[in-house]
This record gives structure tokens, C-alpha cells and sequence, in this order.
């Protein structure tokens, strides 16, 4: 059994890469020089089954492929990286359906296409009409549950070492290889091209015979000759007519982010809050990386501390005004102003004053009056995020969010991800709010058992300290 071929472009790479190859049969290629470097991997220019990529500004990674590898990894990261959060898209990528026009807007030159199973998707263009069938494939997979895929009525078919697009007429050549292989490559495409198709030379054809090449584009003109077959022999209702690649999104909270940095440590002697320093801003990954390069002639934890002082003095000194971003995995991140910031023993207080009597405090049932006072209490890699409201001197409300690991982030800004699992106290009256999020991902499996029961412990433990009146509810652990 030939085993399946994986890529990883990642600022995780070599955790990743080791996890892996360490507890599955897969192949690394196109290895970038350090990979080579680290894991004596052949400069292999072949197709990859599996892609692993960076998404939210390092929040996380992307893994694209046949649904059983992905469902592996994914598994493997749950199990081997503690309170790393998996979630797979319910829609493939490249996966091409019969659709509906349902909703055209002019003014922002796109449409609505209905695909089938209650799921619709954005499609560039208004030259549609509404009711209009159809053919499309998906192109792009955003992360959050109510942002819509993306899709095409241009058909590309992937393969091996080629892209065939239905119905055009040109070639192609991947601009990541040399000029003196991509002119080679592209004479060879105008002799294969296939009638009626347009043709795109990946980087893989230039290790490749031209009989491979040939068979590769063989393969894929029957893919779309029977494609055609399905089209013409299918109903005229919405509904997947060939399928796609997988895509899972993996997240990495701040406690994941430390485990990482530990097993890459495995590999090469790297610095405390590796991970945490790459992710931070793209500005810092060249620091980053000569910090690493350093640290065994200079002391590695010294370089660390050194350089998260320096992120703190620029972007979280005293009086700094404080965002949060607020993931919610099923929305784009929340952005909002907190207030300025008091760092003291590494507990961060935000204040802010309300100069007018406008909407309704966050999370409370109180209305916003003139003169209000808000305080954010929270820490560094703190599960909890602890805030009060104040009106003329004394506490009207208070609420405790209990969230994955609190992290620091480019821009004064604090990030996490919501786990829908709150606690208001307001008259002295405690209400507790769970929204279910954390058993719905429990047995979706899109975190582990053992997530699970930290975060209801963590949850039991910030209803005893509020029921106890603790001034500062922070949780650092179980």
C-alpha cells in the first residue's frame, strides 16, 4: 500500500511534521530546507494527499485532503495536543453540485446559490437570475459556521501533476519553479492540452515523466467526461454531484501553543513560548527564528523573557487601550474596545468610564447609564475572564466567562475563544448560563473527554469562588 503524501506549511511544521511521522504511515514531501534538515527528508517534488496550512494568524492550522487522512490527523491532534480544538467543514472543497440561484444583488456583484442539504453558498457575479440551475464547485471554505463557502461555475479538476479546467482553452505553468522549467513545462502542455480544456502545469510536472503527465491528464478528462454523464442524468434539485477534498480546521489556544513548542523542542533545542512569539505578528517571526538559532551558544529562557519583555513594554504598558477578539467558532472574531490598561503581579485590570447613557452592558441586563465604570479583570493564560460594572461607587453586576486560555496578541489585543459558559451575579442573584457548546463539541468530537471534564471543573470552580464573592476570579489551571 502506497502510503499518502503530506505538506506542511506552518509555523507548527516541525511539531506537526514529528507527530506524524512518529504515529502514522504517511510520507513527508516538498520539504522546505529546514524540514529536509531536521527529518532527512528527499526532496520530493510529488503531489500531496494532505495540505497543512496556517489560518487565523497562527490561531491555527488548516488540513485539507481525502477525509479518512484528515479525519487521522485531526484525531492524532486531539489526542496527542490537550485542549486543541478540531473542527471539519460539512462542505468539501473542490466538490462540484448542482445548484439554484436563490438570491441576486447587483450593487455587490454577487449571487446566493442553493446547493442542496440547507446549505447555501456566495458565488462572484450577478448575471444570474433567481431560480436559475446551475452547475458549481466549491472553491473556498471560510471557518465560521455563518460565513458562507465560497463557489464557482468555473470546473477545475485536480490532479497529480495537473489542473484541468473545464470548457477553456490555455496553458499554464506553476510560477514556483524555475523560468528554465516552467518553459519547458509549457511547451509540453501545448502538446497535451486537451481539446476544450485549459490546462495548468503544477509544480510536481517538473519531476515528472511526460507519459505521467499524460496518464495524470488522462485520468482527469475522464473524470470530466463522467461529470458530464452525472450532469445530464441528474435531477434538476440542488445536490452534490462529485465530491471533494476534506477540510478541518485545528485551533491551538495558548496551553496547546506550549505543547507544541515542547515537541518541537524534541527535535531541535528551541526557546520557551516558541510558538506563542511566531504567532504573535509576522514582524516577530524573523526575531523569532534568530532567537532559536542563538539560543544554544546564549541561554534560550533569558532570550525568551528578554523578548516577551519587549511585547509587553510596546504593546501592554500601563494606560495601553485594550481590544479584545473574541472567537466564537461559529463567527468571525468579535472585536471590541475594553479600556485602558493597569498591569500589576501579571493581572491585567482594564477600566473603562461610560461618557454616555447609550445600549446595554455586555453580557448584563443593565442599561448603560452616564458615568458607569467597567472593570476587566483577567491574566495570561488565565481559562477565566472576570468583569464588574460599577455605578456611582458600588458593583451593579458582575460576570465570569470561563474561555480557553487568555493570549496575548499583536495590536494591545487579548484573544480566546468563547466556550458559551458564563456566570452573572447581579442583586446578589447567580445565574448560570451554558449554552451546551461544550457538550456539542464533546460529541461531535471536536474536542477531546478530557477537555470536556476540565472545563466543566474549571466551570464548578468559578461558581464556588462567585458564590464566595472572591474579588479576583482567575484560573490559571485545574
Amino acid at each position: 500500500m502506497v502510503s499518502p503524501k503530506f505538506r506542511v506549511r506552518s509555523i507548527y511544521d516541525v511539531s506537526i511534521i514529528k507527530l506524524i511521522l512518529d504515529n502514522l504511515d504517511y510520507e513527508l514531501i516538498q520539504p522546505n530546507i529546514e524540514q529536509k534538515k531536521l527529518f532527512n527528508a528527499k526532496d520530493k517534488m510529488f503531489s500531496y494527499d494532505i495540505e497543512i496550512i496556517d489560518i487565523l494568524d497562527g490561531y491555527g492550522v488548516s488540513i485539507e485532503g481525502e477525509e479518512e487522512y484528515v479525519s487521522s490527523i485531526t484525531s492524532l491532534l486531539l489526542e496527542k495536543i490537550p485542549n486543541s480544538i478540531s473542527l471539519q467543514h460539512p462542505v468539501q472543497l473542490h466538490a462540484v453540485y448542482n445548484g439554484k440561484v436563490v438570491h441576486v444583488n447587483h450593487e455587490k456583484n454577487l449571487s446566493v446559490v442553493d446547493i442542496g442539504e440547507n446549505i447555501n453558498t456566495i458565488m462572484f457575479g450577478s448575471d444570474f437570475h433567481r431560480g436559475q440551475k446551475i452547475v458549481v464547485q466549491i472553491k473556498q471554505l471560510n471557518i465560521f459556521d455563518d460565513q458562507l463557502p465560497v463557489c464557482s461555475t468555473i470546473i477545475h479538476f485536480p490532479g497529480q501533476t495537473v489542473i484541468l479546467e473545464r470548457d477553456a482553452n490555455f496553458v499554464r505553468v506553476s510560477r514556483k519553479l524555475p523560468k528554465i522549467d516552467r518553459d519547458k513545462l509549457f511547451e509540453l502542455g501545448k502538446k497535451l492540452r486537451p481539446i476544450d480544456h485549459g490546462l495548468i502545469m503544477r509544480t510536481s510536472a517538473s519531476a515528472s515523466s511526460s507519459e505521467a503527465i499524460q496518464a495524470d491528464i488522462d485520468h482527469l478528462v475522464q473524470g470530466a467526461e463522467e461529470l458530464d454523464l452525472l450532469i445530464s442524468g441528474s435531477s434538476y434539485g440542488p445536490g452534490i454531484l462529485q465530491p471533494g477534498q476534506t477540510v478541518a480546521h485545528t485551533l491551538f489556544p495558548k496551553d496547546a501553543k506550549d505543547t507544541l513548542t515542547s515537541i518541537r523542542n524534541e527535535v531541535i533545542p528551541t526557546i520557551p513560548l516558541y510558538h506563542w512569539f511566531m504567532s504573535y505578528s509576522p514582524e516577530l517571526k524573523i526575531t523569532t527564528t534568530f532567537a532559536e538559532k542563538v539560543s544554544s551558544e546564549i541561554d534560550g529562557e533569558k532570550l525568551s523573557q528578554i523578548l516577551k519583555q519587549i511585547i509587553l513594554e510596546k504593546d501592554f504598558s500601563d494606560n495601553t487601550l485594550i481590544r479584545l477578539q473574541e472567537y466564537r467558532l461559529t463567527s468571525p472574531p468579535q472585536e471590541r474596545v475594553l479600556g485602558q490598561l493597569n498591569i500589576k503581579n501579571d493581572i491585567l485590570t482594564i477600566k473603562r468610564s461610560f461618557r454616555s447613557s447609550r445600549g446595554v452592558h455586555y453580557g448584563l441586563s443593565s442599561d448603560i447609564q452616564q458615568g458607569d465604570t467597567s472593570i476587566v479583570i483577567t491574566r495570561e493564560g488565565s481559562w477565566t475572564i472576570h468583569s464588574k460594572i460599577s455605578r456611582d461607587g458600588k458593583i451593579i453586576g458582575e460576570l465570569v466567562k470561563v474561555v480557553t486560555p487568555i493570549e496575548l496578541f499583536e495590536g494591545s489585543r487579548i484573544r480566546f475563544i468563547d466556550l458559551g459558559l458564563t456566570i452573572i451575579k447581579q442583586n446578589n442573584d447567580i445565574e448560570i448560563k451554558d449554552e451546551g457548546l461544550v457538550r456539542n463539541l464533546s460529541e461531535q468530537g471536536i474536542i477531546s473527554p478530557t477537555f470536556k471534564e476540565k472545563i466543566y471543573s474549571l466551570f464548578e470552580e468559578c461558581q464556588k469562588q462567585m458564590e464566595d464573592g472572591t474579588e479576583q476570579i482567575l484560573i490559571l489551571s485545574e
